[in-house]
């Protein structure tokens, strides 16, 4: 049996406000785990390639953005996110002010998992962390369980 240590939890917003609530919204959910705050896209995508290197543990479990931040923009951090394949599962929850459908169905198309806005409530908050929790569990099984129950196929051979 693997133990697992918490994953992060990764924010990307310019808008030290929103992070400030979001964070609240987290500790009024009951949420301690560790937290991680980039303040612009092309931030959130070092980083994300900095923990893809470092290996699947060290991605975080979930990730608030924003959409409208200046320079790289969180459609384009959602783009990136969707050409890695290990990121495909990253359970990706859009924080946005606007309520454009456009920009909506935008973030969707991309990859984003939900939608909410801007100032996240708490059950909100804790239901997609227990979603995401569930997803990693189900990860771990796939990984660590399954392999060890399947038989071999015979292509493997």
């Amino acid at each position: 049996m693997t133990t697992s240590r918490a994953r992060p939890i990764l924010i990307v917003d310019d808008d030290p406000d929103a992070v400030a609530l979001t964070k609240h919204a987290l500790a009024k959910a009951g949420i301690k785990t560790e937290i991680d705050v980039m303040e612009d896209g092309e931030h959130a995508i070092s980083y994300l390639k900095e923990k893809l290197a470092l290996g699947d543990q060290a991605l975080p479990l979930l990730l608030f953005l924003d959409l409208k931040m200046p320079g790289t923009d969180g459609f384009q951090v959602l783009d990136w996110i969707r050409g890695q394949p290990r990121l495909r599962r990253l359970l990706t929850v859009v924080l946005s002010s606007s309520t454009n459908s456009r920009d909506v169905d935008k973030a969707y198309s991309l990859g984003a998992k939900t939608y909410f806005g801007k100032y996240p409530v708490a059950a909100d908050v804790r239901t997609v962390f227990q979603l995401a929790n569930a997803m990693l569990t189900v990860d771990e099984i796939e990984k660590y369980v399954l392999p060890g129950i399947r038989p071999p196929s015979p292509a493997a051979s």
